[in-house]
């Protein structure tokens, strides 16, 4: 075996990179490939302002000149301010089952961010904690939403024969979508009548743009704290806002008001794409948009993306009533599942939350650590 490393430097390279993961997961009936078009964006230093506060390298392994796996290693100066230390991270890691091209990828991004005075080395998270974040160890057999992490079995050794340790876990769930929710009826009428909050769903798409300056202003509130959260920068939230916001139907995004009109929390969903991406197999023509544009129109899940709740809120009770008003929408739709986002297993709240529903699948997935000092 002829083992090569090349470090990603052109668009051509670049585009191998991006290729790799739909030829290595061929076949594999879980795995939910990214639109190319839109990867080869997302990689490109002009167009996506994270590479303004990160430095970054790529790296693809070849054997015999055939692609065998991928890797990026991330230094993000905000990150480094708001620690105080310099952590690196690797992510959109990939690898066939072969020790050494693991252990080679791994090392590359290692060494340099060692030479860059990096005390330790985490991941697979992204940029931000907007990309795919961590390695999934439970829960091999469920297909992830288009946004969640995928990966065989075998990686979780890799990491570990390297020297990897668990920094954090994340849980997901997929439940039904009840006829009724007890629990929630008693909620939603107990705060009824005080009127010290309101759920408010946007009419179109256009009233909920207005709503997006202070919608991220919560976000990054409620994020900050959490780990692996790092602050965005203003060109961030507007490239991110314009990546997903074509993806977002307003009926699916509850926000919450306290009386005083300030914004208090939210609750955004989205209509499940996997098995449309699946289908569409990374190309969005001829039939990659027909697929995605039914499965929009006509979802048989969904996918909570995101939920929060300023500071000197209850976000448990903010959850609460956003998701008793999401499963009304939901219901009247026909929706018969929800596949819920990736959150901390010391999240309680949120757990003891979603496990008031028939849960029907459970995935987990971790964030690994490896001290460079």
């Amino acid at each position: 075996m002829s083992l090569q490393l090349l470090e990603i430097e052109d668009r051509r390279d670049l585009g191998r990179w991006v290729r790799f993961p739909g030829r290595h997961y061929q076949n594999d009936p879980y795995y939910v490939p990214q639109l190319l078009r839109e990867e080869m964006a997302y990689f490109d230093q002009r167009r996506n302002p994270a590479f303004r506060v990160c430095r970054t390298k790529l790296f693809l392994a070849l054997e015999d000149g055939h692609p065998v796996g991928r890797i990026a290693g991330i230094i993000n100066s905000l990150e480094e301010q708001k620690l105080g230390r310099k952590r690196g991270r690797f992510g959109w890691f990939e690898s066939v089952d072969n020790s050494t091209v693991a252990n080679s990828l791994l090392g590359a991004v290692r060494d340099w961010l060692a030479a860059e005075g990096c005390v330790e080395m985490t991941g697979p998270h992204g940029f931000t904690d907007l990309d795919v974040e961590g390695l999934l160890i439970e829960g091999f057999e469920a297909i992830p939403t288009i946004s969640g992490c995928y990966n065989p079995p075998y990686y979780q050794g890799m990491l570990e024969n390297f020297g990897f340790q668990k920094d954090a876990d994340y849980l997901m769930y997929r439940f039904e979508v009840p006829d009724r929710s007890p629990f929630l009826e008693r909620i939603k009428k107990r705060y009824a009548g005080l009127a010290e909050y309101r759920v408010v769903t946007c009419r179109s798409r256009k009233e909920l743009r207005g709503h997006l300056t202070e919608l991220w202003s919560v976000l990054e509130e409620a994020f900050e704290p959490l780990y692996g959260v790092v602050p965005l920068t203003p060109d961030q939230m507007d490239y991110y806002a314009d990546k997903y916001f074509g993806f977002l139907d307003p009926a699916l995004v509850k926000l919450v008001f306290s009386h005083e009109g300030e914004m208090a929390g939210f609750l955004i969903a989205m209509p499940n794409l996997s098995r449309a991406f699946q289908k569409a197999n990374g190309r969005l023509f001829p039939a990659g948009f027909f697929h995605i544009l039914k499965d929009y129109r006509r979802p048989a899940a969904a996918d909570f993306l995101l939920a929060g709740a300023r500071a000197g809120h209850p976000n448990g009770l903010l959850t609460a009533l956003g998701l008793a008003d999401m499963f009304n929408t939901l219901r009247s739709r026909g929706v018969r599942w929800v596949e819920s986002n990736h959150e901390l297993e010391d999240n309680s709240t949120v757990h003891q939350l979603w496990r008031r529903f028939p849960i029907v699948n459970q995935r987990r997935s971790r964030v690994f650590r490896l001290d460079l000092a």
